[in-house]
């Protein structure tokens, strides 16, 4: 072998395997056994301000699982970049939040870095795993499980969230349940002609909530594969040469231009104090009413859903637990156990979800929970932060404007007979040797990425710059190796479906 070419792979090599074995040794003092209970130390995604309430409320359902389970808990609220930093340092946890948008579960999974649970989840959480599937496969990598999917709304909808006061009440338009994305125009048009001054669509530099979730993405956002009938693994495609997407970025660019959209779009970080924008996006879930406060917004808000639901691996994945994969087979189990309480045992989940009863949430007669004012202000996050939404009450968002306690019910039953799927769901992407070409290309796309997601530049002026750009930054070579790997995969696949069928004939 040449000398620098095996220079180049042993230095690659040992860039990769420093954290994974650092994590291992590092792991190994950090476990500590108390009376028999076992205490974990879990880190969660912090998408906001940490919640004031934090420690009563662990205090509280820590108190719980010590009883049940023999397990308490240490739950930490990190940022995007410290848990990547955790990451990367081979810093030791017992469970972290991964997902495809924040802590990238496929990236890590490939990289050893979390607890195969294949057959210890089966073992010791039989009702955990019972409850999670179908949708273990998002959380597989080469055959093998590498996490615990979180149930949430597992396929994206997509919905424009509209003042029901200005366009239903003043102006006499209906909004419906669905429509077309295009279909919001004379929304649009009928307020731009009221408010001249004024920009109706609200938009940021991050663009339209959801605007890519009708795509399965391969390398997120750069090798995307269109949803629906016909489309094969073969199909996927650079961004720059996906018909749908361009034919969006066109849409955004017609309404900017049309002066729905701001100017300076591009660069606005957030339009959450702006209460007058009347047209806004929102990714939820059928029933969702947690757009539709009056109390709020001031006004009545109604939802239109215009795309989905989608399911694919990168919907599905997101949010998710994974387990260190230096823990011992003890640690990892008491995680599962962890997880399968949060999962069936909903007045635990709920502690959680809403904080003490009676101080920050209270149950309503149908069921649901309504959040106090000390909750609202003190313990108010996400549901996804600490565990399974589907396994959370249900909030209803007043005493008079009460949501379905069935909801996650008739969300699942649309994700069966709606549900539109990914040619490719279950396949994942190795990266393999392959890093510092995708690094380049998503540097790119960040020199261009804000304003055609606002609607800012001209689609058919920028994308052939990008096409030339990233083709001379390896775009074809990448390609080259993800439809190689997914050619396999297709072939496993048959071959997996076609000994079943023997099986079952024998």
């Amino acid at each position: 072998m040449n000398e620098g070419l095996f220079q180049k792979i042993a230095g690659g090599f040992f860039v990769v395997i420093i954290p994974v074995v650092f994590l291992l040794l590092s792991g190994c003092g950090q476990k500590e056994n108390h009376d028999g209970v076992i205490k974990l130390r879990v880190v969660t995604y912090q998408g906001g301000d940490i919640p004031l309430d934090i420690k009563e409320v662990m205090e509280a359902a820590n108190a719980v699982s010590r009883e049940k389970i023999g397990v308490t808990v240490d739950l930490e609220f990190q940022t995007t970049e410290k848990i990547n930093l955790m990451m990367a340092s081979g810093e030791y946890y017992d469970m972290v939040f991964t997902s495809s948008w924040v802590n990238n579960f496929d990236k890590n999974a490939s990289a050893g870095l979390y607890y195969d649970i294949t057959d210890l989840v089966k073992k010791e959480t039989p009702k955990l795993y019972e409850y999670v599937d179908p949708y273990w496969t998002c959380a597989g990598v080469n055959g093998r499980i590498y996490g615990v999917p979180l149930l949430k709304d597992m396929g994206a909808e997509e919905m424009f969230r509209l003042n029901a006061d200005y366009f239903e009440g003043k102006k006499g338009m209906l909004i419906p349940e669905r429509m077309k994305l295009e279909d919001i125009e004379p929304f649009l048009e009928a307020y731009k002609r009221d408010h001249p001054d004024k920009f109706p669509l609200d938009m940021t530099k991050s663009g339209p909530a959801g605007y890519l979730n009708f795509l399965e993405r391969i390398v997120n956002p750069i090798i995307v594969l269109p949803f629906g009938e016909g489309q094969e693994g073969d199909d996927v495609v650079p961004f720059y040469e996906c018909e749908e997407l361009v034919n969006r970025f066109r849409l955004f660019h017609k309404w900017y231009q049309a002066g729905y959209i701001h100017p300076d779009a591009a660069t606005i970080d957030s339009t959450v104090a702006d209460k007058s924008i009347p047209v806004r996006f929102g990714v939820a879930w059928k029933g969702y009413q947690g757009f539709s406060n009056p109390e709020e917004w001031g006004f009545n808000v109604k939802t239109s859903i215009y795309d989905g639901p989608y399911l694919s691996r990168s919907s599905e994945q997101g949010a998710m637990f994974g387990i260190c994969a230096a823990c011992d087979e003890e640690h990892a189990a008491a995680c599962l156990k962890y997880i399968e309480l949060i999962s069936t045992d909903r007045k635990f989940r709920d502690i959680l979800a809403y904080g003490i009863e009676g101080k920050h949430f209270e149950y309503l007669d149908n069921g649901t929970v309504l959040r106090s004012s000390t909750g609202r202000d003190r313990y108010n996050l996400m549901l996804y932060q600490t565990g399974p939404s589907a396994s959370a009450s249900v909030e209803s968002v007043s005493r008079t404007f009460l949501s379905d306690p069935d909801q996650w019910k008739g969300v699942f039953e649309e994700y069966e007979t709606e549900g539109i799927q990914s040619a490719i769901n279950g396949f994942a992407y190795d990266r393999t040797g392959k890093e510092d070409i995708i690094a380049a290309l998503l540097a790119i796309y960040s020199d261009y990425g804000a304003e055609l997601r606002t609607g800012t530049s001209d689609p058919d002026v920028v994308l052939p710059e990008i096409k030339r750009r990233m083709e001379a930054a390896g775009m074809n070579e990448l390609l080259q190796d993800i439809r190689s790997q997914l050619s396999e995969w297709n072939s496993r696949k048959e071959q997996t479906t076609e000994k079943g069928k023997s099986d079952g004939g024998n």
